[in-house]
This record gives structure tokens, sequence and C-alpha cells, in this order.
């Protein structure tokens, strides 16, 4: 990730150089791309922007970086013009032609962002499962099962969600082995490490939703 902060500062637009509300053709791209992914109105990113998106991922470590975006969420900082920064930042690197793996890292960080922006303003299920996925349903049963009888969700709303997030999963089985296929190929250290964190987490996820459908299904 310390490719694509440095990419990011390199994109930054010097402090005051935007104007609030102006609009340029890639400003404009990068405004209808954040609203469409979020819904959400947004305003060309501004040096703010930039800064805020360049300290989200300077942190190095993916899991870092996740932790930094959930609470800059909650915090309200994670804004569509956080998004649109990361936008503009993809496009100059690709523009540039900067490396694979920095453009792939980009991707997966808008992905991220747009994921956690979305995730606030979920259902109440979804917002039950995203804690839910906190904890691991194996060890931590007994958390599990006071959050699922808190009765803040229906069992049935929170089992068909979960099994929605499943059959998405399954559904893109295959794109995901494809580029892991591809990616497993790289020379770069840096990416094959970063593939090995994601292939992780996808089976973290998988295994913790499979287990809390069965708790619900109790």
């Amino acid at each position: 990730l310390a490719a694509a902060a440095s990419s990011a500062a390199r994109a930054r637009p010097a402090r005051g150089a935007t104007a609030p509300g102006s609009k340029t053709r890639r400003g404009v791209s990068v405004v209808r791309r954040a609203k469409q992914a979020t819904g959400t109105e947004t305003e060309e990113p501004t040096a703010d922007d930039f800064a805020t998106f360049n300290a989200l991922v300077s942190g190095g470590d993916w899991e870092l970086v996740q932790k930094n975006v959930r609470a800059a969420a909650v915090e309200g900082k994670l804004t569509p013009g956080v998004l649109g920064a990361a936008y503009s930042v993809h496009q100059k690197c690709v523009a540039s032609g900067e490396p694979p793996e920095v453009v792939q890292t980009l991707q997966n960080v808008i992905q991220l962002f747009t994921q956690t922006m979305q995730s606030l303003k979920a259902t109440p299920a979804v917002r039950m499962v995203d804690e839910l996925m906190t904890f691991d349903p194996f060890t931590q049963q007994d958390a599990v099962e006071g959050v699922i009888a808190s009765g803040d969700v229906e069992r049935n709303a929170l089992a068909e969600t979960i099994q929605m997030m499943l059959d998405g999963m399954s559904e893109s089985d295959a794109a995901w082995e494809a580029h892991v296929a591809s990616a497993v190929e790289t020379k770069s250290k840096e990416e094959f490490e970063q593939l090995v964190v994601h292939a992780n987490g996808r089976m973290e996820a998988k295994r913790r939703l499979s287990q809390l459908k069965v708790l619900c299904d109790r």
C-alpha cells in the first residue's frame, strides 16, 4: 500500500488549487462514478479529500487499513469526496502506466471504501451481519447468540441475508479463481503477499458466514 500512498501524494492537488464547486472533465467522471457506487451526491475531491485518502492507505498493512477505514466511516470522515479521490488516483495511475500491483491495490481500496460506505446505509439485517462478522462464531458462540437473540432483527430475515451473501460469494468464485490463477505467477513479493492476505480473508469470511447461517437456522 506504500506505493498507492505515494501515488496519492503525486495526484493530490495543491491546497486551494480546486475551487469549491468547480468541475473538471475528470472531476465530473469521478463524481458520477462515486455517486453510482454510493447513491450519494458528492463534490469533486478537494485537497483535504486527497489528504484523508493518503492517511487511510499509508498504514502499509491491509488489516490496519481496513480498521482505519471503518473508524473513519464511523467518525464521518469517509465521504464521497474521499472515494472520489481514490478514483482520481486510480485514473492517474492507469494513465501514467503504474505497475499492475499498484493499480490492483487501488481497485481493492476503492472496493473497500464503497462497501464500507454502503454498509452505513444498510438494512438492519446487513448491519447485524456486519456486527456478527467481528466475532468468530466457532469460538465466540455465546456472544454471537447474544446478538442474534437481541431481537433487533428476526432470525428468518437474518438467515436470508446471510444466505444472500453466501450466494453472492459463490457467484464470484469463478472470477476470483481466475484472478488467483493469474496473480500467483507474479514475481512481485508484495503482490503475492497481498494475494495471500485477500485469499485468507475471503476464506475466513465464508467460514464465518456459513457458521452464522447454521446458528440462525437452529
